[in-house]
């Protein structure tokens, strides 16, 4: 009996080294990618609605329904949900309207970025500027794309081309490369 009783044991702590070391199974790459600090952000912010403002006077509203702070070598925000950016004249008017459906800002080289269904909306000049691609170099007070560029302009008529150009503001901007022009029928 006794000679059973340690078989017994036996097999029951056998069993339980062999669960223990051979029932869990982790993949290293899931592992890693659960603690690799690049890829997690430092910090997250949900529905933030931000202000710029100068001698008192708003000048700019940004809207974020999502914000992710990372510090890599560089430090930057993304804004994987999209983001709305929203400029105001003089007269405390909606002037212009950028929007997109994913947003990067590097904050040492002082450089924005919006992707995916970038759309520029100038009020004043009832005007629609959209692309896949904006750049906003915020050292050199521009705003820019490479990529295809398609102009509606108040009357009707667009512009299509391979780039764009325009001051911070959204005001004065040229389009590059022009390819095509759609003119808008008379009535």
């Amino acid at each position: 009996m006794y000679l059973f009783h340690v078989h017994i044991v036996r097999v029951v702590v056998l069993m339980t080294i062999l669960t223990f070391f051979g029932g869990c199974k982790n993949d290293i790459a899931k592992v890693n990618s659960l603690i690799d600090k690049h890829k997690q952000p430092l910090e997250q912010s949900f529905n933030m609605h931000l202000y710029y403002s100068v001698g008192g006077n708003i000048k700019y509203e940004f809207i974020f329904p999502k914000v992710n702070k990372y510090k890599t070598p560089e430090t930057y925000l993304e804004s994987p949900d999209g983001f709305e950016i929203i400029g105001y004249d003089e007269q405390h008017e909606k002037d212009v309207t950028l929007t997109a459906k994913y947003g990067v800002n590097y904050e040492d080289r002082k450089l924005m970025e919006a992707k995916n269904n970038v759309v520029i909306t100038n009020f004043k000049k009832n005007e629609i500027i959209e692309t896949e691609h904006l750049v906003w170099d915020m050292n050199k007070h521009i705003i820019y794309s490479n990529s295809q560029i398609k102009q509606t302009k108040s009357d009707g008529s667009v512009y299509l081309g391979q780039g764009f150009e325009s001051d911070e503001n959204l005001q004065k901007y040229t389009i590059l490369k022009p390819e095509i022009i759609i003119y808008a029928e008379e009535k």
